[in-house]
């Protein structure tokens, strides 16, 4: 069996409403992604997905298509994807850093891997721990009125676990919109707030003694992601476990976390860490210093939620709340079916080999804004 053909495609596809992040990213209306197709002799297709999003991450979609198109590809045509950690050993010998493009390829091998053994990718990394999950919705942000309704919104779809997005305001403004939320909806949902780099230091703080009262369940990323020091004094006086997300994308900046005993909780996302491997490595490592993980998402579409639930469910050591696996409820379309593993506020694994999700190729082609082969 031989990789015989890679196509890429860069996509994009409105968000069902804006969505509102800290004032470092302002407003996203469209979630863009780089599908890769891989094509085998015996007609396999395995799929993958990245999800760049400047300046949150440092790749775009142009250089996650110029590096699997003019060096990762080369790496697997003509080679048997069922070697996967083979495989990814030949990418990275060939490439440093760009994780995205890197897990987008490996992806795809996995997915390609996993249909051509006959199972579905979390048999390929050791079995399931669950077979489904508490869904996470998040709400944008925006003045305290506008709150309310949108955290209903969720609750009348089975939702209970829920992220407010703040650092685009005044702290003030989101120790208030905290307040509100708890009370209102204090027997009906629980709260984490991510901050997205969005508070200072001092910020920081005042909110942890502002919200003392109704501490949520996990604060993310309030400060700036290289400042190690701060989140530590931040968890040091912090009523809510501390979690990292920009802070963490590679096994050096978990090994620089973990040093500096700056956090609880890990929050992984698939995409951003490289791929499913990495991600379980990640994973791995955080266990061993008894570090939780928070199953996150950027902005994704259907492939890359498929795979982030494939290593999700393989997981002991998840934080007890709510995982992302609704991304694509937030987006006006997607090119897959994921959806249908979603019900009842709660995520199944989906049956099937590979990842275990459908690729609806008339709507990848619709939303299509670039393509290569080769």
């Amino acid at each position: 069996m031989q990789i015989k053909k890679v196509e890429l495609n860069h996509m994009a596809i409105a968000l069902a409403e804006p969505y509102v992040l800290s004032k470092r990213y302002g407003t996203i209306t469209h979630g863009n992604a780089v599908i890769v197709r891989l094509t085998a002799d015996n007609g396999m297709v395995g799929f993958g997905e990245a999800d760049p999003l400047p300046p949150f991450t440092a790749e775009t979609t142009a250089t996650v298509l110029a590096v699997i198109r003019d060096i990762l590809a080369p790496c697997v045509l003509g080679k048997d994807p069922r070697g996967v950690a083979h495989l990814n050993q030949e990418m990275d010998a060939c490439v440093t850093g760009n994780l995205m493009a890197r897990g987008a390829m490996d992806m795809a091998l996995h997915d390609l891997a996993g249909k051509a053994f006959g199972v579905p990718v979390h048999t390929m990394l050791g079995g399931c721990c669950h077979t489904e999950l508490p869904l996470l919705a998040a709400i944008g942000g925006g003045p305290p009125e506008m709150d309310a309704p949108a955290i209903q919104s969720w609750i009348d779809r089975d939702m209970r676990y829920i992220m407010i997005k703040m650092g685009a305001a005044a702290v003030a403004v989101d120790i208030e919109r905290l307040r509100r939320a708890s009370e209102a909806f204090e027997h009906q949902a629980r709260f984490i707030v991510d901050a997205n780099q969005g508070w200072t230091f001092s910020e920081a703080l005042a909110f942890v003694e502002g919200t003392a009262r109704w501490a949520p369940e996990l604060v993310e990323q309030p400060v700036a992601a290289q400042n190690h020091r701060d989140l530590k004094r931040i968890r040091q006086q912090c009523r809510s476990p501390l979690s990292a997300d920009e802070s963490l994308t590679s096994m050096e900046d978990a090994r620089r976390l973990i040093d500096a005993g700056a956090v609880d909780v890990f929050s992984l996302k698939v995409s951003k860490n490289g791929g499913l491997s990495r991600t379980r490595k990640l994973a791995l490592l955080a266990e061993a210093f008894g570090i939780d993980c928070l199953m996150n998402s950027m902005l994704e579409f259907g492939i890359t939620q498929a795979a982030s639930l494939q290593v999700g469910c393989t997981l002991p050591n998840l934080f007890d709340f709510g995982h992302a696996y609704g991304s694509v409820l937030r987006m006006s379309d997607d090119i897959t079916d994921f959806d249908r593993n979603l019900k009842r506020g709660r995520v199944r694994l989906p049956e099937g080999s590979g990842l275990g999700i459908r690729v609806n190729e008339e709507k990848l082609a619709r939303y299509t804004l670039d393509y290569c082969c080769l």
